[in-house]
């Protein structure tokens, strides 16, 4: 009966044109990041958004690789950074533009980076993460970055990705669908504030 009203409801949302984008969450595999992920699944509605994530440990090994066709059902991309760890910005530059900007899968799709923990201090300013990040280079596709301490801010940003996608970045219903059904339902653990301030 479940597998039943789920089918019906997908197929009312694509018959009724729901405004549904599906976006696919980047970042460090940290505390701190995922439980932003969690977050961000848990405020939002997939009448507007369809999310899934796949974080990785930087800095990440040679031979990492995303499975096959990981980018094919997403529409924009939204990457968490930690603002206040300037050591691991190297290692954030390099895995954004080496498997994601250059990964042919990924091509042309935008890009909404959120940098966390913008308002503690010794984080780095804007300008300096767009400059460290070599952002200004990043020219064949629309992006932006935004200062997020907290997840109101980053629902900013995705909200910014949903008015990009629909400019011109929409892809086809079927492909979006298959998503639906492989998200798994979101499991939030809140940290204690020890281990908040070990995260940041």
């Amino acid at each position: 009966m479940t597998n039943f009203i789920q089918n019906f409801r997908r197929s009312l949302r694509r018959k009724l044109g729901y405004p549904e984008v599906s976006i696919l969450i980047l970042g460090d595999n940290n505390p701190a990041t995922r439980n932003r992920s969690l977050l961000i699944r848990s405020e939002t509605s997939l009448n507007e958004f369809i999310i899934d994530s796949s974080l990785v440990e930087l800095p990440y090994t040679l031979n990492f690789q995303f499975k096959y066709n990981q980018f094919v059902p997403f529409e924009g991309l939204l990457y968490l950074i930690d603002a206040t760890k300037e050591e691991m910005i190297k290692h954030e530059r390099n895995f954004l533009w080496e498997k994601i900007v250059w990964n042919a899968e990924a091509q042309n799709l935008p890009i909404a980076l959120c940098a966390y923990n913008s308002n503690l201090q010794g984080a780095l300013s804007r300008g300096e993460l767009i400059e460290n990040l070599s952002l200004i280079r990043l020219t064949d596709r629309l992006w932006n970055l935004f200062e997020t301490p907290d997840i109101p801010s980053i629902l900013e940003a995705l909200n910014w990705l949903k008015k990009v996608i629909h400019i011109g970045h929409v892809k086809s219903w079927e492909e979006k669908e298959k998503l639906l059904s492989k998200i798994k339902p979101v499991e939030i653990q809140i940290t204690t504030e020890e281990e908040n301030n070990l995260d940041i």
